[in-house]
């Protein structure tokens, strides 16, 4: 009776022991054994990298492009940028347990991304920019909840934004430009507090931007440009985005005014809502922007004339408000703007004289006045003044 208990209590022991011992299992063979997979499944290598550098018979840890962990002696970093590799990933790239960074960007990859990269969870930065993948962007990706930056720009990705991507509460860098992402874009997005950079441009999404519920302290680029979003923007949306420095917006259907609540957005450098269906004035709060360096509001509806407040943008570098229908006349104290190097005011109902003060600007390459109704005289020296006019 003694033995038999014993034997029972072994049998429980070794059964429950078993998805340990399983784990053990998982060696540097283990990753070697995924990375000859990945290199099965190239059917282009034209530098000859994994061809000539890939071998059993040479450590996996001194392979190109693979970086292994001092502690462990696992691969941790796999990195294949502008290779001109082509093909497809395997599932067995699902195998590299250690794995916290894999790059691929800049090659010729097709296919999707097999479910079993989602075992990765020790993944930090994912980079497949670049590439030819296709499919829909995976819901899976949100149980990577270590990503810091995903980059799935530059591809051909179609359907829409997983909402599952919002469980990436580490997430800082967010690339989903070029690709043919539609529907709209999820309002829990802007739930991650630690996002930093959020990139959409160049795709089809659509409806209206989405508000942002909570301070996000961390966030500096907003880049949805290229898209059919319309609406109107929220009225409250910068309220929660004191450090924001780059809005990229163009080549919308947004419609409605700029919301009062943008010019608290001072650390703003660039500004960029050309080619929408804005309207209303341009406010004198724009002066309160003292960082903007880039503005770019042309190819809309606005009216009202410029602010002599643009005064207070002593950075600003170029400045276009073509294809609207500002009036009013060119305020002289755009000729104190000595960083100015294009100005682009053409298209519109401006009138008066051109200020002998823009003439002065002597970093300026560009000016563009044409389709208004100014009068008087350009000065005869004016070309002395703008060495730098192309």
């Amino acid at each position: 009776m003694g033995n038999t208990f014993l034997n029972l209590a072994l049998l429980i022991i070794f059964h429950f022991s078993m998805p340990t011992f399983s784990m053990k299992l998982t060696t540097i063979l283990t990753d070697q054994s995924a990375l000859l997979a990945l290199k099965d499944h190239v059917i282009q290598d034209p530098e000859n990298v994994l061809t000539t550098n890939w071998s059993a018979s040479a450590p996996v840890c001194n392979w190109f492009g693979v970086s292994c962990g001092s502690k462990h002696r696992r691969v941790t970093a796999l990195n294949l940028t502008r290779l001109g590799l082509v093909g497809t990933l395997p599932p067995h790239l699902g195998n590299l347990s250690f794995l916290s960074l894999l790059h691929v960007t800049n090659n010729s990859f097709y296919g999707g991304l097999p479910v079993q990269l989602s075992n990765l969870r020790r993944l930090k930065y994912v980079s497949f920019g670049n590439n030819s993948f296709s499919g829909e962007i995976p819901s899976w990706l949100g149980s990577l909840t270590e990503l810091r930056r995903l980059f799935l720009d530059q591809n051909n990705f179609k359907g829409v934004i997983p909402f599952s991507l919002a469980y990436l509460s580490k997430l800082e860098v967010l690339y989903l430009s070029g690709n043919q992402i539609s529907g709209s874009i999820p309002s829990t997005i802007f739930n991650i507090s630690s996002l930093q950079e959020i990139y959409l441009s160049y795709n089809m999404l659509s409806g209206s931007i989405p508000s942002v519920p909570r301070d996000l302290l961390l966030l500096e680029v907003i880049h949805f440009s290229s898209n059919n979003l319309t609406g109107h923007i929220p009225k409250d949306m910068f309220d929660h985005l004191p450090n924001l420095k780059g809005l990229y917006w163009s080549r919308n259907l947004l419609s409605g005014r700029i919301p009062a609540s943008l010019f608290k957005c001072k650390e703003l450098q660039m500004l960029s809502l050309a080619y929408n269906q804005m309207e209303g004035s341009l406010p004198i709060e724009i002066g309160n922007l003292s960082m903007l360096q880039y503005i770019y509001i042309g190819r809309n509806h606005f009216d009202g004339e410029i602010p002599k407040q643009i005064v207070n943008l002593t950075l600003l570098m170029e400045f276009d408000c073509s294809h609207s229908n500002f009036t009013g006349i060119i305020p002289h104290e755009i000729g104190n703007l000595n960083n100015l190097n294009w100005l682009n005011l053409a298209f519109n109902n401006i009138a008066g004289s051109i200020p002998p003060q823009l003439f002065n600007i002597s970093t300026l390459r560009m000016i563009s006045l044409d389709t208004n109704q100014l009068s008087g005289h350009l000065p005869s020296n004016m070309g002395l003044f703008l060495p730098n006019m192309e």
